[in-house]
């Protein structure tokens, strides 16, 4: 199959719904052979890789094991995709410290634990691009976000040194902090306008332009609907 990513695989967590799942598509309409990670795909015994296809793979980013086991059976990895998300809301005082836990191992530690196994992978290749989904929370200020907040500027915090690591391994590290996207974590949050989010395959479209322009470092990306912060 022809395309800018032809012959290479990509792998994205989070793909099982929302901005995972439109980037799993972007890169497979691109050519690359996908591996979409996510904890409500089944598990699967053994991997059949095809470019310009989808797999769709159970996996909990958070079980150290898992990754390892996951990531270090495909033959080779171009692209890292970290899109897996969790987020509970709420004022401070009445947040939970569970909640908060839950999303510093998923924002967190799942990032730490697939960009160690997937950079592994890439400085003996001497290529290789890693994109961290973050959050625009991380540049702007919300209520009820405190924990979601904290947790993203951790991710945004391990996205810049790995960078600063990465340069002279021929890798590349983009973080995309979007603003407010129509995906299913709105489903328990009424009152917002989601006509005026942004959707899925439009940011799926961005990172994809990203990743296939390897002329060029894309660091810091901030994204936001036309309406600004809703």
């Amino acid at each position: 199959m022809s395309g800018r990513l032809a012959e290479q695989v990509a792998v994205v967590t989070g793909a099982s719904s929302g901005i995972g799942a439109a980037i799993a598509r972007g890169l497979a309409g691109e050519g690359a052979a996908v591996v979409g990670l996510a904890r409500r795909f089944p598990a699967s015994p053994g991997l059949s890789l095809a470019p310009g296809q989808v797999i769709e793979v159970g996996l909990d980013v958070t079980d150290e094991a898992a990754v390892a086991e996951r990531l270090g059976g495909l033959p080779r990895i171009d692209v890292l995709v970290n899109a897996a998300g969790v987020g509970s809301f709420a004022r401070l005082v009445d947040s939970s410290v569970a909640d908060l836990r839950a999303m510093l191992e998923v924002h967190v530690v799942g990032a730490f634990l697939c960009c160690r196994e997937a950079l592994g992978r890439m400085a003996g290749q001497g290529s290789g691009h890693i994109v961290n989904i973050t959050s625009t929370a991380v540049h702007s200020t919300f209520t009820e976000c405190a924990g979601y907040t904290a947790a993203k500027c951790g991710q945004l915090g391990l996205s810049r040194v790995l960078r600063e690591e990465c340069r002279d391994l021929g890798v590349r590290v983009t973080t995309l902090a979007p603003g407010a996207v129509d995906t299913p974590i709105w489903d328990d949050r009424p009152g917002f306008d989601r006509a005026k989010m942004l959707a899925p395959d439009q940011l799926a479209g961005l990172v994809v332009e990203v990743v296939a322009r390897p002329e060029l470092a894309v660091e810091d990306l901030l994204v936001v609907p036309p309406a600004g912060n809703l």
